[in-house]
């Protein structure tokens, strides 16, 4: 046996037994408070997707009303609708406050004078975080498979619905654990953190509103084709910044271009490829998770101001 297969189970080992992992799950699933967060969750998702899919049954024996065999489709974007609002606010608010806890209790100098790497540290803290959110994430998956039996939903939006889900889960994450290392107090953690991932949810989208009728004005007189598809471009790569954009587009790719990844049209008498934001999106939110776990890092290794 060589050393690279003996060491890849000994890394893998040590990440699941990090000290600061381990004490912070067993804290946190230690009593009835997580089990009941974890029921009350999926209660609540329960009688929501019932709401919806009996909203839509309704609107569906309308004379105009919607298909009836989309019913699926729409149970699915309400789940995913929910675990994006889990993974942007929920997630965040577990992490915003690790370090941040640790210097309000006067323990943190105590952790950083043993021989625990800022690396681990850091390392121990996100896996903390996350390993309750994917648990959320995970447990509503049941749910999920309501939407194949009443149709309209294939398995390659479901697979890319959840990665986008677990990649947002870990960017957020990484946003709140950022600021809980710079700032001195949970609550300006807290505050950054929030503010943060409101103006990627719902700021960018603000601004895209008012940008957009100012485009529009070029539009309707006239613009050169190579311009045109600069700002087509453009906009897919801002829509790529921001998760419910993300998922609404690609779906709507997938559905109307039958594209996953790409897909041609032609524009103003030229073919232009077009791509679809998911993939993007991940590899963004992925950069910008290691870019900020870099720093985190580098923050936590600083010696502590007086």
């Amino acid at each position: 046996m060589t050393q690279a297969t003996q060491s890849q189970p000994t890394r893998l080992q040590a990440l699941w037994q990090n000290p600061v992992a381990v004490k912070e799950l067993r804290s946190r699933m230690r009593g009835r408070r997580a089990y009941l967060v974890l029921t009350g969750y999926l209660v609540l998702m329960s009688a929501f997707i019932i709401l919806v899919y009996f909203a839509y049954a309704t609107a569906a024996e309308q004379p105009f009303g919607p298909n009836p065999r989309q019913a699926g489709k729409t149970v699915f974007g309400a789940v995913v609708g929910v675990q994006a609002l889990l993974v942007i606010f929920i997630g965040p608010s577990f992490t915003a406050g690790a370090i941040t806890g640790e210097k309000e209790r006067q323990t943190y100098n105590l952790l950083r004078t043993t021989l625990l790497p800022a690396r681990s540290f850091v390392t121990g803290k996100l896996l903390s975080a996350l390993s309750y959110v994917f648990l959320l994430i995970l447990t509503a998956i049941p749910l999920q498979s309501i939407a194949f039996i009443l149709g309209g939903v294939s398995l390659t939006e479901v697979v890319i619905a959840e990665i986008l889900i677990v990649v947002s889960a870990v960017a957020f994450a990484m946003i709140g654990l950022y600021f809980s290392a710079i700032m001195r107090s949970t609550l300006l953690a807290s505050v950054s953190t929030f503010a943060t991932s409101l103006f990627l949810t719902f700021g960018l989208p603000a601004m895209a509103f008012i940008i957009l009728p100012f485009l529009g004005i070029f539009f309707t007189t006239g613009v050169p084709p190579l311009l045109e598809v600069v700002l087509l471009y453009t906009a897919l790569v801002f829509a790529a910044t921001n998760l419910p954009a993300t998922i609404i587009i690609s779906e709507m790719f997938l559905i109307t271009e039958d594209a996953l990844f790409f897909f041609t049209n032609t524009l103003s008498g030229y073919t232009v490829t077009f791509f679809s934001p998911w993939y993007v999106y991940i590899i963004l939110y992925i950069l910008l998770s290691l870019l900020l776990y870099a720093l985190t890092v580098r923050r936590v290794r600083r010696v502590p101001d007086k």
